[in-house]
């Protein structure tokens, strides 16, 4: 009998909330703004009230219940004699069940629209199918003939104090932790079995051993979300350990077990069945990705699955006691900083939502050239977005040139995102001075620093790709200058630039103001490196590498650095003047 973690809170009359928010954490901010900015875009491009409606609901049906767009649009039936039903969705054979949905986008949700779709729900079965519309009749003859159980999801935009054991309540605010629990935990209602050849509990601990076979097969069948938390899954044969597991693997499988630490695996519950069968759920492989896949791509090649390993399976349903496992049973390998970037919330929040302006954020390193070329295509990035990058670009972000980039531009430090990215990374000596509770999960802070860097390699000829003696140590240097000019002289702001993030939305959007920012930003990094005193500057420093990783952010050049920006006021005054009316 598995133990209960609720106790008594459980079985407390309206404590489902408290519950909720005890198993799971709470969205970002910057998360939970992005996906009401999605649902308003969505809903209010539409020429009516109920166009509205239809867009909103569809959006839910979309991202929340995760129909496709055509099902989506097939399972809306609102309209004239509706019966108070608005969509339902495809039977979910694995509990007999079908939903059906009310929606109420803006003003016109209120309570008397929850208890009227509630006695719309209970009469539905006792109407004439003669005189339903077709589709609707189908969907109660479906119902009564399998005999399905009904779950009646009543969905809307606006904040809802309501609860009802027949009404499913889906206000905004839980559409937004929905969304955010999923991203946090991708394995949340997955469950697996897995059968060990022998096994030892103690306490909320079995260890076993596991066949290979039964591994590849475990695996398989699960690959989708178990890896979701390893930070290193994406690292397989890349190694001199790798190699040696696949050298293992071919000739020697006998040995396997004796030259291998094994896997472990997080769950939220483990069930035994009996005969050392074991039921897993939400299980998270946290440590030996590297061993599975060597193993998987050993079964690809042949046959002979031969050997076992020892397995370690942990109970542990609190979020930061995964996290710890996940992080203390990887250290004793080396991990670098761009591969724990995957544990922080801040990059999933982001991860999602570049995913919806269509990019790929890689916290993983590889991860984007695992996923199938059907599955890549869908990154097919943002009309106006994609003029700042290369034709050849993938619509990949890898965080680790995010970060270099933020770091540069935003924070207006160049010379140590230059010479040393790494201490910005989890683990790095400097992380926490840039990614700490003051930072808010905004994709603009990651995407548009990111932009100007790809901008000034693409068409500018920044970077080795560039060919120019000196600006190809320059671009992250083109970068600084460029935020530099924008929160100086653009906006006129004071205080930390990351006040202005989103008041540069509408600059990046209009692509055609903004390549005459970028190139007099051109100008002025031309002519700095162009002046006397910087020449002196780049000898002192013995190498143009030194001077950009110690020396052209010192107090010195950026009096060179203004002198230049001043240079070019006419130019910047009208392009302020431009900026101000998109405002």
């Amino acid at each position: 009998m598995t133990h209960n973690g609720n106790g008594l809170l459980e079985y407390i009359p309206g404590s489902h909330t408290l519950l909720i928010q005890k198993n799971s954490s709470l969205p970002l901010e910057g998360f939970a703004e992005n996906i009401r900015g999605s649902i308003h875009e969505y809903a209010e491009n539409s020429k009516s009230d109920v166009e509205k409606g239809n867009n909103f609901l569809q959006w839910v049906l979309t991202r929340v219940f995760e129909a496709t767009e055509d099902d989506a649009a097939d399972a809306i039936v609102d309209g004239a004699n509706d019966l108070g039903i608005d969509a339902y969705l495809p039977v979910d054979f694995s509990d007999n069940t079908i939903r059906l949905f009310q929606s109420k986008y803006g003003t016109s949700h209120s309570l008397e629209a929850i208890a009227k779709f509630k006695e719309d729900a209970k009469r539905l079965f006792a109407k004439d199918v003669t005189k339903m519309r077709p589709e609707l009749a189908q969907l109660v003859t479906k119902i009564k003939e399998k005999n399905l159980k009904i779950k009646c999801c009543y969905v809307t935009d606006q904040k809802v104090e309501y609860e009802d054991e027949l009404i499913e309540i889906i206000d905004e605010e839980k559409i937004i932790q929905k969304l955010w629990d999923r991203i946090k935990k991708p394995a949340a209602g997955k469950k697996s079995s897995i059968k060990l050849e022998r096994m030892l509990r103690h306490e909320n601990t079995i260890l076993g051993i596991l066949k290979l076979r039964e591994l590849t097969e475990f695996v398989n069948k699960s690959r989708d979300y178990v890896f979701e938390s390893n930070i290193r899954q994406w690292m397989q044969f890349k190694t001199t350990v790798n190699k040696g597991l696949r050298e293992t693997l071919q000739s020697n499988p006998s040995k396997f077990f004796f030259y291998n630490n094994g896997i472990t695996i997080v769950v939220s519950d483990f069930t035994e069945l009996g005969e050392n069968l074991i039921e897993l759920h939400a299980p998270q492989i946290v440590n030996g990705a590297q061993t599975s896949n060597s193993i998987l791509d050993h079964a690809k090649r042949t046959k002979n699955m031969e050997g076992s390993m020892t397995v370690t399976i942990i109970k542990a349903n609190d979020e930061q006691e995964q996290n710890n496992i996940t992080k203390y049973r990887n250290s004793q390998n080396s991990v670098r900083g761009k591969d724990l970037v995957s544990l922080m919330d801040f990059h999933k929040s982001i991860k999602s939502q570049l995913r919806n302006c269509g990019y790929f954020y890689e916290i993983q390193a590889g991860s984007f050239d695992t996923k199938s070329k059907s599955k890549q295509c869908e990154y097919e990035g943002d009309l106006i977005y994609n003029n700042y990058l290369p034709d050849n670009h993938k619509k990949v972000i890898v965080a680790k040139d995010a970060i270099q980039s933020l770091v540069a531009g935003i924070e207006q430090r160049p010379t140590e995102a230059y010479s040393s990215p790494a201490q910005f990374l989890p683990r790095g000596s400097k992380y926490d001075d840039i990614f700490n509770d003051n930072l808010k999960d905004d994709y603009r802070l990651l995407l548009y620093p990111y932009l100007v860097k790809e901008f000034a390699k693409k068409s500018l000829k920044y970077g080795k790709q560039g060919g120019h003696k000196t600006k190809r140590y320059a671009t992250l240097f083109f970068v600084a200058v460029y935020f530099r000019i924008i929160h100086k002289k653009i906006l006129e702001s004071k205080g930390d630039y990351k006040g202005d993030i989103r008041k540069l939305e509408p600059i990046f959007r209009s692509f055609k103001l903004n390549s005459r920012i970028l190139k007099i930003t051109d100008i002025v990094v031309t002519k700095f490196l162009e002046d006397t005193v910087v020449d002196d500057e780049i000898e002192l420093a013995n190498t143009k590498h030194n001077f950009f990783s110690q020396h052209v952010w010192n107090d010195t050049m950026l009096r060179v650095i203004d002198k230049k920006i001043r240079q070019e006021d006419d130019e910047i005054t009208a392009l302020k003047k431009l900026a101000n009316s998109l405002f």
